[in-house]
């Protein structure tokens, strides 16, 4: 099934951004100062203190908050409701697995079979990867390859929300990015919910920002990393399949994707389950070198800024350039062998030190 896309006026945009934000620092504000008996504490990663979980609820509800909210007063078009609803459905899913998961510390198996089943239920409402470009059509391939970057990308938010502040800063810089790629190519309702998941993740972001007062747990992790799937495959849906469309979402995601590729080859080759939990992420290899968590996702949080950059000078010259695109690939995989490099030549010298 097809999600319209309808015109929403610019200073909606702002409403949004600013409700959203508003509604995400009060309500992570309230978790914090107030006691719930759902709300429990787990160990900070940023100078060992415990801190309050389950912040994600925050940053989801305001989320959806804002959209129900729209919807109803007429700031948005009435005939967006089967797009907000699927969202909300698959969103709301994914929140109460992470709820499960935050308190009964379920299995990987469990985790990763309700996330397919999500993610099918997704695929059949109409989020769908049905072909790259005008030269490559997917046919029965789409169901897979659709299936694997909705729970990709759910699980490399999850697993890179091991510091505090780098999930949350990681998801509003790539929803800036996103929001301004696809307003200069008009794709109204995409950039619009990356604008209002912007908003809600800066609200928690201040008290998540190391030493955190709150963490978003599985709660948010997988909701949160759910929503940027969804924002990135909604182009796809209204019929903008240009490589562009496939290029943005991964560069700007680029560190979370590197991550859980890096993590899943590293577990196959050691002999491990893929699933397992390890300390060998960006965050803890940067931690392992005596930097603070705040000079750990700030070198991050360049890194990945510098990608989204570069995305988006791409965007906007796609046009101008001939062949940019597997010019631009080849761009990246430079930039990631030299940043990988860089990382084990200091490494190596912090073990001889």
């Amino acid at each position: 099934m097809k999600f319209e896309s309808f015109p929403i006026p610019g200073e909606v945009y702002l409403i949004g951004y600013f409700l959203a934000f508003i509604l995400s620092f009060g309500s992570t504000l309230i978790l914090i100062k107030y006691p719930f008996n759902l709300i429990y504490t787990r160990l900070s990663t940023s100078k060992g203190k415990n801190v309050k979980s389950f912040g994600g609820i925050a940053v989801v509800l305001s989320f959806l908050i804002t959209l129900g909210f729209f919807l109803a007063i007429g700031l948005i078009d009435s005939r967006n409701t089967h797009l907000i609803v699927v969202i909300t459905a698959g969103t709301g899913a994914m929140l109460l697995l992470g709820i499960y998961d935050d308190i009964t510390q379920c299995t990987a198996r469990l985790k990763l079979t309700v996330q397919i089943l999500i993610a099918c239920a997704l695929y059949f409402c109409g989020f769908q990867i049905e072909r790259i470009g005008d030269l490559v059509e997917l046919g029965n391939f789409s169901i897979f390859l659709t299936i694997l970057w909705i729970v990709g990308i759910t699980n490399a938010i999850n697993l890179i929300d091991g510091m505090d502040g780098l999930a949350p800063g990681i998801i509003f810089f790539s929803c800036l990015t996103i929001a301004f790629v696809y307003l200069e190519r008009e794709i109204i309702g995409g950039s619009f919910l990356a604008v209002i998941l912007a908003g809600s993740v800066l609200g928690f972001f201040i008290f998540n920002f190391p030493p955190a007062k709150i963490i978003l747990g599985d709660t948010g992790s997988l909701p949160l990393g759910l929503l940027v799937s969804l924002i990135t495959l909604l182009p796809l849906n209204q019929g903008y399949t240009d490589e562009i469309y496939y290029l943005i979402p991964v560069t700007t995601l680029l560190i979370p994707i590197l991550d859980t590729t890096f993590a899943f080859f590293r577990r196959i080759v050691k002999g491990t389950s893929p699933f397992l939990k390890d300390a060998e992420h960006f965050h803890h290899r940067l931690g392992k070198l005596g930097l603070t968590p705040v000079k750990s996702i700030s070198i991050l949080f360049l890194i990945g800024f510098y990608f989204d950059l570069t995305a988006m000078v791409t965007a906007y010259n796609i046009n101008l350039i001939p062949k940019i695109i597997p010019t631009y690939f080849v761009f990246i995989i430079i930039n990631v062998a030299v940043l990988v490099a860089i990382l084990k030549r200091k490494e190596k010298k912090h073990r001889h030190d």
